[in-house]
């Protein structure tokens, strides 16, 4: 996968700088950009050449893309540590209320193998059970 993305992106590169080279006359013109808005005086026009002001708003992209892509890493980690601090917390409290087994007691194995959920099969317990006749 990694052999792909470097082919790609050496490919990109290949073909931007086709376009750069077979569009020279007009991207090396100058243009003049001015801003004027309503409320505030008009701003001095600046001239800069067509190539610059598109590799200018390529890296101001990129920069943005960068920002958001890492703003959204923040908010994920956060998240993440939240869950985690919740789970500590959780965990914790679980373990003051965890009751200490002795050693009679069935392991989880022996509990399974001893209770069936199935109809047909029931497990005799060594526990008598009352018969409510003889009671009567």
């Amino acid at each position: 996968m990694r052999y792909i993305k470097v082919l790609l992106l050496v490919l990109l590169f290949f073909v931007s700088m086709l376009f750069l080279f077979q569009n020279q006359e007009v991207l090396g013109k100058d243009m003049m950009l001015k801003l004027d808005l309503f409320f505030f005086p008009p701003l001095k026009p600046v001239t800069l050449p067509t190539y610059f002001i598109l590799l200018a708003g390529f890296l101001l992209g990129a920069f943005f893309a960068v920002a958001l892509l890492l703003w959204d890493k923040l908010a994920l980690s956060a998240k993440l540590m939240k869950a985690q601090w919740k789970v500590r917390n959780l965990e914790r409290e679980l373990g003051k209320y965890e009751v200490k087994t002795p050693a009679a007691v069935a392991t989880p194995a022996e509990a399974k193998a001893k209770f069936s959920f199935k109809k047909a099969e029931k497990v005799k317990d060594d526990i008598p059970v009352p018969d409510p006749d003889k009671n009567a």
